[in-house]
């Protein structure tokens, strides 16, 4: 849905007086990727910019036929602006505090490029050029109904010279934005940030999709809208403005930038030959610098006019037929930009009698769950009158309210908004909410039939698991059609588990939980690991029983697809396989495997053949009670961490515990020990889980030491402070590292190893929750810990 370009980065060393008026330097390529990565990690409900892309091309298709059929509407769309001009006390007019000529001067260049109107020297007059028939007006009417003294400005002291990506993101945006269902919301600051060598011109945020769900309050509604430059915001061309700078002073960046806010993408597709989804603008190897008319890469003309390009402002002048249909189907599809059409927040009048209107995050939602209303009335209102048929409450006067539905069916919502000027006509919507009759927490399951364990056809070994043709990992997809929000464990039965003769007795095996974004529905990044000991599937197997998994915290589901299996470590000769359905039995295709080359494959597209493993999720609205060890195998005499999670009061059974409360404890077992740890104080789905601890044959004294390199991480789980210890008498420099589960580094430290053990503290908490791998490497050799960041 959403995602953040940060444009037009500036070269490191330009000056940043204000009197210095020398030009800047050309800009440095976007970090759009890795900033639409960074928000999707961090809010992965938003969805991927492919599953964004589906929509937005479908709907595409619709537009252009009805503009090649000439059905295509032309009504203009008005969108109102607020222009939030961020200063550190100056006087206005005078530096950052930017005078309204200098913000008319911009939303006039504005209204030219998505009218193509000719500006001052004939600009937009491209043949080939679109009329996006759209404009923008600066807003009359402030978020509490009353007429703005300065039409669409919102001068705010910042108290600061100039802002970082991360505090105009984490601060500044989220305590000044107005509501985005309303205004399109432009912040004008002194950006600097030593992260992207000094001033960047600007950045937006992607249009949010209609289908996914709802998104946090605090996260990308609160920064929906562009930052820009201030020296970069308005046109000389249209007044004097002593603060902008050329070649960036005519306008075109904030014109760039509301086209990422409408959906467009960088026209050479942030890729080498990239694709932009626009079939009218021409592959180009990169993007463009100063205005190289006639410039030719990947086998045609670039089009270097293009406002999509990173060409200077006086090279630009055209939006293209495909590019609007695409900006016309944003306005059709997102929920954030469509509501703005009317919104009436820049017309003449105060107020006038309120036309109700809302939206909900869901309209399928679980027994007991919640649903967040929010308003989205015309007219101002002041007082909100709800219904809610088989809600609780029944009724409420909150202008966003909560509501809990603890009953099955389809339920009526109604709304009735009232100002001093009267009272609007009820807003009635029938059957609008559908409460399902299963609850907040369940187990779930693909399969149904006969439990089997298929060979590998035209090899030696197992369908689900290790055979002679090396598959990696197999998996089974589950739809999560009710947007359960979390796994808490899952139930696999094996029916094969094989230890090679005189094979180590810690082998293990790792379920694993991968989102369900990979190419056509397949696993794509890890969501959750758990490491179980073979010998536990062993003695599963021997018993005819599944063996359950508790992770070491909940994994979160976002309501989305998701995949459960199981990696195959080719090693020492053991040997597993997971039972499956007969072949025929399952309908659904949901059983994938991983092949040698590391390519996901459903067995029904590539063997013909139609199961489902004999695998359950234990899935939740809630969260359950979650238990990870710092180690699974320790010494007679080694102390191990315990750590709990999902509640707020733990208490501990088990013996050589160092308390009976709290979420970390230390234990020291003599022998293999089970550990309880029951959670309370928050509703759960499970509020026990258990762990075992594994303690080697043999004794360990002062004179006997252990001399086998060993890496611990303490705690783990954590919040993000840690200590990493690692015991070794190999010596010399030292390389500590993190990285995430798709091998990007995000942590690389060095240091000398002098003596035997070696200890420093690591911080990860600026990093997402989630799984990461410490790595410390010394010589030729390399050590990796697992570790869960909460």
């Amino acid at each position: 849905m959403f995602r953040f370009l940060l444009c037009l980065l500036i070269a490191a060393g330009f000056s940043q007086a204000i009197q210095a008026q020398a030009p800047l330097s050309p800009p440095e390529k976007c970090a759009t990727m890795f900033m639409d990565s960074s928000l999707r990690a961090k809010y992965p409900q938003l969805g991927t910019l492919n599953d964004f892309e589906r929509q937005l091309q479908l709907k595409m298709i619709d537009i252009k036929k009805r503009m090649a059929s000439s059905r295509q509407t032309t009504t203009v769309i008005t969108i109102p602006i607020i222009v939030h001009v961020v200063h550190n006390g100056e006087a206005v007019g005078v530096g950052r505090n930017i005078s309204a000529a200098q913000v008319q001067s911009q939303l006039i260049t504005l209204n030219e490029d998505y009218r193509r109107k000719p500006g001052t020297r004939g600009f937009n007059e491209n043949p080939v050029g679109a009329d996006i028939e759209i404009e923008f007006c600066l807003a009359t009417i402030d978020r509490q109904g009353n007429t703005m003294a300065e039409p669409g400005i919102d001068r705010y002291n910042g108290n600061r010279a100039n802002w970082t990506i991360n505090d105009i993101d984490g601060v500044l945006k989220p305590s000044t934005y107005w509501d985005p269902d309303k205004y399109y919301n432009v912040w004008v600051v002194d950006i600097n940030d030593p992260t992207v060598n000094g001033q960047l011109l600007g950045y937006a945020q992607f249009p949010s999709q209609s289908n996914l769900p709802g998104i946090p309050a605090n996260g990308p509604a609160s920064t929906d809208g562009v930052a820009i430059y201030y020296r970069a915001f308005g046109n000389a061309e249209k007044g004097t403005f002593p603060v902008l700078q050329a070649p960036y002073n005519l306008g075109r960046t904030l014109t760039h930038e509301t086209g990422h806010w409408l959906g467009l993408r960088h026209i050479w597709g942030d890729a080498n030959c990239g694709d932009d989804f626009c079939a009218d603008t021409p592959p180009q190897a990169s993007a463009s610098s100063g205005c190289p008319v006639g410039r030719i890469s990947c086998g045609s003309t670039n089009m270097v006019q293009n406002y999509m390009d990173y060409s200077n402002d006086a090279c630009t002048n055209i939006f293209t037929q495909n590019q609007k249909a695409r900006i016309r189907a944003v306005m059709e599809i997102s929920p954030r930009r469509n509501t703005l059409l009317s919104s009436n927040v820049c017309g003449t009048l105060v107020a006038s009698r309120p036309v109700s209107n809302f939206q909900a995050n869901t309209r399928r939602v679980l027994l007991g769950g919640q649903v967040r209303f929010t308003d989205i009335s015309s007219g101002f209102p002041t007082k909100w009158e709800w219904t809610f048929e088989g809600g609780t409450p029944s009724t409420s006067t909150e202008q966003n309210p909560v509501v809990t539905y603890n009953q099955p069916g389809k339920f009526t919502v109604t709304l009735v908004t009232s100002n001093a000027l009267g009272q609007s006509d009820p807003l009635v919507r029938t059957q609008y909410i559908e409460v399902l009759n299963q609850g907040l927490c369940a187990d779930v399951t693909n399969f149904s039939g006969t439990r089997t364990v298929i060979p590998e056809p035209g090899g030696r070994g197992y369908l689900a698991g290790q055979n002679s043709k090396r598959t990696q990992a197999v998996s089974e997809y589950f739809d999560n059609s009710l947007s359960y929000s979390n796994l808490s464990g899952a139930s696999l039965r094996f029916g094969v588990a094989k230890a090679a003769q005189g094979a180590a007795t810690e082998s293990v095996v790792t379920v694993t939980v991968w989102n369900g974004r990979g190419f056509q529905g397949g696993p794509g990044a890890i969501l959750g690991q758990k490491d179980v000991p073979l010998r536990v599937i062993l003695d599963d197997v021997t018993n005819n029983r599944p063996t359950t998994v508790t992770f070491d915290r909940n994994v979160p589901l976002f309501g989305l697809p998701y995949h459960i299996g199981v990696t195959l470590p080719y090693a020492a000769g053991d040997t597993v396989a997971l039972v499956t359905s007969k072949n025929g039995e399952s309908l659904f295709a949901t059983a994938w495997r991983q092949n040698q080359r590391g390519d996901w494959l459903r067995y029904a597209d590539s063997l013909g053949i139609n199961v489902a493993h004999d695998v359950a999720g234990r899935i939740g609205m809630k969260p359950s009670v979650q238990v990870a060890a710092s180690s699974l195998f320790i010494n007679p005499g080694e102390v191990v961490t315990l750590n709990a999670s999902g509640a707020s009061i733990f208490s501990w059974s088990g013996t050589g515990l160092s308390s009976a409360l709290g979420a970390q404890v230390i234990a020291q077992p003599t022998r293999t020990t089970s550990y309880t740890v029951s959670g309370s104080g928050v509703d759960l789905c499970t509020a026990q889980a258990t762990i075992q601890v594994y303690v080697r044959s043999g004794t360990v004294t002062a004179n006997n030491p252990q001399v086998e390199p060993a890496l611990t991480v303490t705690p783990n789980p954590s919040e993000g402070q840690m200590v990493v210890s690692f015991s070794s008498p190999l010596k010399g420099a030292l390389t500590l590292a993190v990285r995430n589960v798709n091998g990007v580094e995000v942590v690389r430290q060095s240091y000398q190893k002098t003596g035997d053990t070696f200890e420093q503290q690591l911080n990860l908490h600026s990093a997402a929750g989630g799984i990461y791998f410490v790595e410390i490497r010394i010589g030729e050799q390399v050590f990796r810990k697992r570790v869960v960041k909460n």
